[in-house]
């Protein structure tokens, strides 16, 4: 498998989730409107985090597909720019290659 392949295969993969729902953290109902207003300040706070947990489950996910089996394991990185934060590290024809 190139690496155009795989990554056909891991967009066609990721498009079958779609509706998917990730159970990556649960916010409670507020005790009061107090809480509420509290919670309501601060819930934009938790969108890294959300959005973190889901690429750990999405590296999970594709790394249980048998089609990646022998070919490398894919990876979270931190963003440091324009990075991916998604890549794939793999042997492909006796060659290291690092794509996202």
């Amino acid at each position: 498998m190139n690496t155009s392949e795989v990554i056909k295969y891991a967009r066609q993969r990721l498009e079958g989730l779609a509706g998917h729902v990730f159970e990556v953290m649960e916010v409670a109902k507020p005790v009061s409107p107090n809480a509420a207003v509290n919670l309501a300040k601060i819930i934009s706070k938790l969108s890294p985090l959300v959005g973190n947990l889901i690429e750990f489950n999405t590296v999970e996910y594709l790394n249980d597909q048998p089609d990646f089996a022998g070919l490398g394991t894919w990876k979270r990185q931190d963003p440091g720019g324009d990075v991916p934060n998604l890549v794939k590290i793999a042997v492909i024809s006796g060659g290291l290659f690092l794509f996202g």
